[in-house]
C-alpha cells in the first residue's frame, strides 16, 4: 500500500475511486432508472453514483463510513457517515442501491444485514439495486478509465475464494486481497426473502432488481 494515501476502513484507496468512472459498472442502473426520485447509495464511496444521479435530477442520500470517501460528494448530495448495518434514518426512498459487492462479503450474517438495510429504508413498491459478483469468475486484467484494473483468483474453497484486485494509477499501485462468497440465483434469492425483499429481474450477470415483498415480509 502507497504510504499516505488516504484509504477508506477497508483498505479502498480514495484517489483510485476518484478516478474511476461511472461507466460501464453503472450503466444497468442509469439505464433502468428516471427522475424525479429519491436514492439512497449505501457505501457511496465518492459518489462515482451519486454525483451522477444528482447532476441528472434525482434527489440522491450517500451513505458511507468513511469521511475520507464522502468529502468528495457533490454538495447536492446528503451525505451520512454511518456503516450501513447501522444505519437507522426515519425515512424510505424510491431506489436503494447497494453496489460494491457487498452480499459476497465472507460473513454470511453480517451480508444479510446489508440487505436488511435495505428493507429498513425502501419505500413500498420501490426498487432495490444489488450488485454481486458474476458465478463466472475468472481473472482479468483491464483499464477503466485512467486506472488500471487487475483481479486474481488465488484459492477457491466451494462457494468462497480468495482474491487480490490491484489498482494502478499514475506511478502508484494498491494491491487488496479479500475473502468473498459466490452466490447463485438460488441463494441470492433465498437472503432477499430472508430481508424482505422479492426478486424482480436480472440486469446484467452482476447486477439485479428487487423490490419489497409487501405480502411476507416484516421489514416493509
Amino acid at each position: 500500500m502507497n504510504a499516505q494515501v488516504a484509504v477508506a476502513p477497508d483498505g479502498s484507496p480514495v484517489d483510485v475511486y476518484r478516478a474511476l468512472p461511472v461507466e460501464p459498472e453503472f450503466r444497468p442502473v442509469l439505464e433502468s432508472v428516471k427522475p424525479p426520485a429519491s436514492v439512497l447509495d449505501l457505501g457511496c464511496g465518492v459518489g462515482r453514483l451519486a454525483n451522477d444521479l444528482v447532476q441528472r435530477g434525482f434527489t440522491v442520500t450517500g451513505v458511507d463510513e468513511s469521511r475520507s470517501m464522502l468529502k468528495h460528494l457533490n454538495p447536492d448530495v446528503e451525505a451520512i457517515e454511518s456503516r450501513i448495518d447501522q444505519l437507522r434514518l426515519d425515512r424510505r426512498f424510491d431506489i436503494v442501491v447497494l453496489a460494491s459487492h457487498f452480499v459476497n462479503i465472507a460473513d454470511p450474517a453480517e451480508a444479510q444485514s446489508f440487505l436488511t438495510a435495505i428493507a429498513d429504508h425502501v419505500l413500498p413498491g420501490g426498487a432495490v439495486f444489488v450488485e454481486h459478483y458474476d458465478r463466472m469468475l475468472s481473472d482479468t486484467a483491464a483499464k477503466v478509465g485512467e486506472v488500471h484494473v487487475e483481479f486474481r483468483v488465488l484459492e477457491v474453497r466451494g462457494n468462497e475464494f480468495d482474491g487480490r484486485v490491484t489498482y494502478a494509477l499514475d506511478d502508484r499501485f494498491w494491491p487488496q486481497a479479500f475473502t468473498a462468497r459466490l452466490l447463485d440465483d438460488e441463494a441470492l434469492r433465498a437472503a432477499l426473502t430472508e430481508a424482505g425483499l422479492r426478486f424482480r429481474s436480472r440486469l446484467s450477470s452482476s447486477w439485479l432488481v428487487a423490490e419489497p415483498d409487501l405480502a411476507g415480509a416484516t421489514n416493509v
